[in-house]
């Protein structure tokens, strides 16, 4: 079964979204990071099937993040969560490598919807 990282730094909506991963999405696993160079590690060191990063990370912005997960792993799905959703910024995203951009506002079954949609989870 699928392996999801939650990147970060608000550790209860880390909480919150790994609460709606673990109730019967299909995901094996999550894993968590606060920062984008522990994303970056716990990509290396555990191979996860999506990466969902936060636009704004203490140490990079999730657009630097995902260049640099795509250097190491160029098919891993990403997600990108913003508190600040515009077209300007997801079509940046997308440039970037992101698969898809999600607003933390909105409801996160859609995200897991789409989650389960990039991993092959029927």
């Amino acid at each position: 079964m699928p392996m999801v990282l939650i990147a970060d730094d608000d550790s209860a909506f880390r909480k919150q979204l790994r609460n709606v991963f673990d109730q019967d999405s299909g995901f094996d696993a999550c894993i968590e990071a606060r920062k984008g160079v522990e994303a970056l590690a716990k990509t290396k060191r555990q191979s996860p099937d999506l990466v969902i990063l936060d636009f704004s990370l203490p140490d990079m912005s999730g657009l630097q993040l995902a260049e640099e997960l795509k250097a190491i792993t160029p098919e891993l799905p990403l997600f990108l969560l913003t508190t600040d959703y515009s077209v300007k910024l997801e079509k940046k995203a997308l440039s970037s490598g992101i698969t898809a951009v999600f607003s933390k506002l909105d409801d996160l079954a859609t995200l897991i919807a789409n989650a389960r949609a990039v991993c092959g989870i029927e």
